[in-house]
């Protein structure tokens, strides 16, 4: 039987045009997050639920065995989604871009204590902080859930020769080992 992945606490967003630039955008939420288990990622650099809870577990277990390259969650996450070792790699493949004109606001939930399981995720538990951030970001929620697409691929500078209808998160998630062994 098959299991339906839970939700991942992440949040489409729009950035507003000509607002600012996207260091400024950048800069100015890393002023308003609560902490450094919220963070911004390209909109292409999600493909799904599954792909986002791989990429916490692997960050986390990275911690739990005291192995992570990064101090900060979010730049161990971003560093894994990415597939790389380099955080200047992975901020230009995952992070935000000046020509970015949509993100993915992301809230890193904090483990369960032996990694054994997903920590239990409500809808509503983190929307009111992601809510206030985007607010004070001068953005908009828009209505999506990550998905796997070309540009994604093209993105994260995964390798892809096959046809467009056979992209899936598997080949997202198996990028994200790359992390271990690439530079």
């Amino acid at each position: 039987m098959e299991t339906i992945t839970p939700w991942f606490p992440c949040w489409g967003i729009e950035i507003e045009e000509g607002e600012i630039s996207i260091s400024k955008f950048v800069e100015k939420f890393l002023e308003i997050r609560p902490n450094n288990r919220w963070l911004l990622i390209s909109k292409y650099a999600a493909a799904s639920e599954m792909h986002l809870w791989s990429t916490w577990y692997s960050m986390e277990q990275q911690y739990f065995q005291n192995t992570a390259l990064s101090n900060n969650p979010d730049a161990e996450f971003i560093r894994i989604l990415a597939g790389t070792q380099q955080l200047k790699t992975a901020f230009s493949r995952a992070g935000l871009i000046e020509n970015d004109k949509q993100a993915w606001l992301i809230y890193l939930p904090k483990p369960e204590p032996n990694l054994e399981e997903l920590p239990l995720i409500s809808t509503i538990e983190f929307t009111e902080s992601a809510q206030q951030i985007i607010y004070l970001l001068n953005a908009t929620i828009i209505n999506e859930r990550p998905k796997p697409t070309i540009r994604g691929l093209e993105r994260l500078g995964i390798k892809y020769n096959g046809k467009n209808n056979s992209i899936n998160d598997e080949l997202f998630i198996s990028h994200t080992s790359r992390s271990y062994f690439s530079s």
